[in-house]
C-alpha cells in the first residue's frame, strides 16, 4: 500500500504538465532552504511553527511568535495548538487499533449497533459500516448534529438516536467530506464500550506515544498554557482573540490540541509505519488506518491543489509529483492547521497557524514548498519567492473582503438604521432562558458591562442594539451580522427569541 502513487503533477505548480522529479536533494538540505523560505515573511504572527522529519531524525523545529497576542507569552514547542479537523487521522488510527483488539469492529454496520434507528428512506443502516462512516462514505448529512458537536455542547450519544430520526436526511451516494461519519463513531463507540472517545485516544493512541502535550479535552491545560486564536482586524484594532474551545465543543471529527513536539512524534511513526515497542501499534493496525478505503475524484477541489484519490481513515490520499503524499489540514476560527507524510520521500511536515489570517493559504503553501525542495524542483526558488510576494497581498485582500462583508450585513432592513440605543435597565428585559427542544440546547442570554451576550450552549455571541427587539450577532468583529429578533405578548412582555430561522421559547 505504500506504492499507490501516480504521476501526475501538482496542480499548485503550474498549469501546465511537467514531468515528475526524482528525489534529487537530500531532505537535510531542503530543511536549510525551508529557513530561507519562513525568513522571507515579515510577519507570520501572533505565532508559527514549522516541524519537519524523516523517520529517525528532526529536520526542522521552527516556532515563532506568541501564543496569546495580548500576554505576550511565547509560542514554544510544547505549546499545546488546536488542530481542529487533522482530529480524523487520531481517530482513524484508534478505530484501526479497536478494530484489530476486538473492540470495535469496522466492518460492523450501523443496523448492528443502532437496530431500532429509522434512517432516512433509502439509506439502509445494515448496508453501511464503521469503515464506511470514517471514510465519508454513508449517504446522509445532518448539520445540526455536526453544528452542535463543532459549536454548542456535547451530544449525549443516548440522544443520537432520536436526532437521527428528527434531523438527519439522505444524500447523494458517493465520497462527501464532513464531520457526520466521525460524529456517529464517536457515539457508537461509547454506546458499545461506555467509555468516551476521548478516554479511548488517551489510553490508546497519545498515552503509548508519549504525546504528553496533546489531549482532546482542553481542560487539560490551563488557559494560559495554551495557544489561543487569533482574528487580524487591522492595525487600529489589531488582534482578536478567540478563547480557547470548551471540552463541549471538542468533538471526535475536530477535538485535539497537539504541540509542535509531540507532531514530530506523530509524524516519524507514520513514516515508520509502527508505534514504539510495547505501545501496542503494529504495522499492521498503521497500515490498516494508511490504506485507501475510498476513492475521490482527482477532479474535486482540496485544501493541497493537488490531485487526491482516495481517503484512508483520517488521511487524504493525494499525488505530488509522482511520489505518495497524505495529508490533512484543520481549519477553525483564528486557526489554521496542516500535516502530510510521503513514505516515498521518506518525510513528514507539521505547520501550525494561530491566526486564520489566510493562513490557510500558507499552511498549504509551506508543506508543497517543503516537498519542492526536497525533490529539487526546477522552479522552486521561483514559487519560494512568488508566495513570499502573494501573502501579505492576500492578507491586505482579506481584510478588506471581511469589511465590505460586514458593512453588507449591518444594510440588512432587518436591522432598520441601528439608531436604537437602550440602556443597562431596558437590556435587562431580555436576560433569560430560551429553549426549543428540537434544537438540543437552550439559548442563555446576559448583559455584562452593558452588552448583550447570547450564547446556544457555549457558542457565545455579542449583540450590538440595532432597532427595538433587534440585535445584531457576531462571535468576532470580522463575523457576518445576523439578526436576533425578540418576540413579545400583547402584555408587552418577552416571550420568545428568534435566530436564523430558528425560535427558542423563554423559560
Amino acid at each position: 500500500m505504500r506504492n499507490l502513487g501516480l504521476t501526475v503533477c501538482a496542480a499548485v505548480l503550474s498549469a501546465s504538465i511537467l514531468p515528475a522529479l526524482s528525489v534529487a536533494q537530500s531532505p537535510q538540505a531542503a530543511a536549510e532552504r525551508m529557513e530561507e523560505f519562513l525568513s522571507g515573511f515579515p510577519d507570520l504572527g501572533p505565532g508559527y511553527a514549522v516541524v519537519a522529519v524523516t523517520a529517525d531524525e528532526v529536520l526542522i523545529r521552527h516556532v515563532e511568535g506568541v501564543r496569546r497576542a495580548s500576554t505576550g507569552a511565547p509560542l514554544t514547542a510544547d505549546t499545546p495548538i488546536y488542530v481542529a479537523s487533522q482530529t480524523k487521522a487520531y481517530m482513524g488510527l484508534l478505530a484501526a487499533r479497536l478494530d484489530a483488539e476486538g473492540v470495535l469492529s469496522l466492518d460492523s454496520t450501523l443496523a448492528d449497533h443502532w437496530p431500532d434507528v429509522r434512517f432516512p428512506d433509502g439509506v439502509d443502516p445494515a448496508a453501511w459500516t464503521l469503515r464506511d462512516l470514517l471514510s465519508h462514505q454513508v449517504p446522509v448529512e445532518a448539520e445540526l448534529i455536526t453544528m452542535l458537536e463543532a459549536y454548542v455542547t456535547r451530544v449525549d450519544p443516548a440522544d443520537y438516536p432520536a436526532l437521527i430520526e428528527a434531523v438527519m436526511t439522505a444524500r447523494k451516494p458517493g465520497f462527501d467530506y464532513s464531520n457526520l461519519g466521525y460524529n456517529l463513531y464517536g457515539a457508537i463507540l461509547e454506546t458499545a464500550t461506555g467509555r468516551t472517545w476521548q478516554d479511548w485516544l488517551d489510553e490508546e493512541v497519545f498515552t503509548p506515544l508519549g504525546l504528553e502535550h496533546t489531549s482532546a479535552r482542553t481542560s487539560d491545560f490551563s488557559l494560559d498554557e495554551q495557544s489561543w486564536n487569533h482574528i487580524w482586524t487591522g492595525p487600529e484594532g489589531g488582534w482578536f482573540e478567540v478563547r480557547p474551545k470548551t471540552d463541549g465543543q471538542m468533538q471526535s471529527a475536530g477535538g485535539i490540541t497537539t504541540s509542535p513536539n509531540d507532531m514530530i512524534s506523530w509524524l516519524q511513526m507514520n513514516l515508520r509505519g509502527e508505534g514504539p515497542a510495547g505501545s501496542g501499534l503494529t504495522e499492521a493496525i498503521i497500515t490498516d488506518a494508511q490504506t485507501i478505503a475510498a476513492e475521490v475524484s482527482r477532479d474535486a477541489r482540496n485544501a493541497y491543489e493537488l490531485p487526491c484519490y482516495g481517503y484512508a481513515l483520517g488521511w487524504n490520499v493525494c499525488d505530488f509529483e509522482g511520489h505518495t503524499l497524505y495529508a490533512h489540514g484543520g481549519g477553525y476560527t483564528g486557526a489554521r492547521t496542516m500535516m502530510a507524510f510521503s513514505p516515498d520521500l521518506g518525510v513528514g511536515i507539521g505547520v501550525f497557524s494561530n491566526s486564520d489570517n489566510m493562513t490557510g493559504w500558507l499552511t498549504s503553501r509551506t508543506m508543497i514548498q517543503f516537498l519542492q525542495f526536497v525533490i529539487d524542483h526546477e522552479d522552486a526558488d521561483m514559487w519560494m519567492a512568488e508566495r513570499q510576494r502573494q501573502y501579505p497581498l492576500r492578507v491586505e485582500r482579506l481584510l478588506e473582503q471581511r469589511l465590505e462583508s460586514v458593512e453588507a450585513h449591518r444594510a440588512d432592513p432587518a436591522f432598520g438604521d441601528w439608531s436604537w440605543t437602550p440602556d443597562e435597565a431596558a437590556l435587562s428585559d431580555y436576560v433569560g432562558v430560551y429553549e426549543n427542544p428540537a434544537m438540543y440546547a437552550p439559548v442563555t442570554v446576559r448583559i455584562e458591562e452593558g452588552r448583550l451576550y447570547a450564547a446556544w450552549g457555549d457558542y457565545a455571541f455579542t449583540g450590538e442594539p440595532a432597532q427595538p427587539d433587534v440585535f445584531g450577532l457576531q462571535q468576532h468583529p470580522l463575523d457576518d451580522l445576523l439578526p436576533l429578533e425578540f418576540e413579545r405578548n400583547a402584555a408587552g412582555e418577552i416571550i420568545a427569541l428568534s435566530y436564523e430561522d430558528a425560535r427558542f421559547q423563554r423559560r
